[in-house]
């Protein structure tokens, strides 16, 4: 029920953002979020990614970026700045792989996870995929 709600909230709230009315230009479209199973972020069908970005959230609101910690969910800040390092280093190798993985390892608070994917888009992360909960 909690995750519907969630899932629900975060739609609309996308949704509701990026209205070209309000002049967002299509950012839906750049910034898509999908909520996926797990089984289908880590298919032992698909070939291991490496340039996948993974970050998880564990129980105490501390974030990590493929096991590195990065920050908290309060505050992305550290994680944003290393992603746009990231990207741009992969940009000046003509890499275009951005997609994001959110793990999340406990129930998040809405705010909190509308808070990160809104840090994730604002470092250029797309597609950004959350895995739904399992709790």
């Amino acid at each position: 029920m909690i995750r519907k709600t969630v899932k629900n909230f975060l739609l609309a709230a996308i949704l509701a953002a990026c209205l070209p009315p309000l002049g967002c230009k299509d950012s839906a479209k750049n910034y898509p979020v999908q909520f996926v199973d797990r089984n289908a972020a880590f298919s032992l069908d698909n070939k291991l990614n490496p340039l996948r970005l993974v970050v998880e959230i564990n129980e105490n609101g501390k974030l990590r970026l493929n096991k590195i910690e990065t920050g908290t969910i309060e505050d992305a800040t550290f994680l944003s700045e290393r992603l746009k390092t990231i990207f741009a280093d992969r940009e000046k190798a003509a890499i275009g792989e951005r997609e994001i993985v959110i793990d999340p390892q406990y129930e998040v608070e809405e705010e909190n996870l509308e808070r990160l994917i809104e840090s994730l888009a604002g470092a250029n992360a797309a597609p950004i995929l959350i895995i739904k909960s399992d709790l």
